[in-house]
């Protein structure tokens, strides 16, 4: 669901109906923050407030869904709409994210830095005129400088997802292709970038996830994708990948 058109639908119906967000939140018995959350899309009610809030604002659920006024022509079609879209979700809701080869490369630098400290640590400790402290204090600032590098593109991974969340269109899409990263290696585990298709505005694109980790037994068919694109710039795009298993 679009939670942002639908924040500014419950806006636009509040207005219609003269009612400031503290009256609106005094009958449903929440806070006006509340209120501001969901106008602002960054939240929805609870599942419990929904019929009450229909109620206050004088609309059907299908609507408050749809994010618009519906006439009785186009209510049946944005019925089966809204529950295709809902169920879509909800099967989502189930999914688990599949880890980015930079979050698992980072856990293994930092470890590895960790390692060579108290080795050389303990090296110093048994031996005080050796220079294992000082080869291992090298050894540890690469893997500090590599945990580092790969810590700032999953915030910033993150940080492009978030944005396009709250401000970009999320688009239906298929995993189409996947291109292997044979560069990589993470044990057993399969290595590479998960390529998606989705249409918009009637234009196809395709869009490519960063790379991913996936278990020997995980396939492509066993992944749904979110993409997540700029509405007036489709090519900047997020995916966030999630699997089934």
């Amino acid at each position: 669901m679009d939670q942002k058109k639908i924040g500014s639908f419950i806006a636009y119906c509040r207005k219609e109906k003269n009612l400031t967000q503290m009256q609106l939140a005094e009958q449903l018995e929440v806070t006006n923050q509340a209120v501001s959350k969901w106008e602002n899309g960054k939240g929805m009610p609870d599942v419990s407030l929904l019929e009450p809030l229909c109620g206050a604002l004088g609309i059907s659920l299908n609507e408050l869904f749809s994010g618009e006024h519906i006439t009785a022509e186009e209510y049946k079609g944005k019925a089966e709409e809204n529950i295709s879209r809902l169920f879509k979700e909800k099967q989502a809701a189930g999914l688990r994210p599949v880890k980015s080869v930079f979050s698992i490369w980072a856990g293994v630098a930092l470890l590895v830095a960790v390692i060579e400290l108290a080795a050389g640590a303990a090296g110093h400790l048994f031996d005080p005129d050796s220079n294992i402290l000082k080869i291992m204090l090298i050894n540890a600032s690469v893997w500090l400088i590599m945990f580092l590098v790969s810590m700032s593109k999953l915030i910033y991974d993150k940080k492009k997802l978030k944005d396009l969340k709250y401000s970009g269109v999320c688009v239906d899409s298929e995993v189409v292709d996947m291109i292997p990263a044979a560069w990589v290696r993470v044990g057993n585990y399969v290595t590479g970038r998960i390529v998606c298709r989705f249409i918009y505005e009637g234009k196809e694109y395709k869009a490519a996830s960063g790379f991913c980790c996936l278990t020997p037994f995980q396939r492509k068919e066993n992944l749904y994708a979110r993409v997540y694109i700029d509405k007036d710039h489709p090519a900047r795009y997020s995916v966030e990948l999630l699997s089934a298993t």
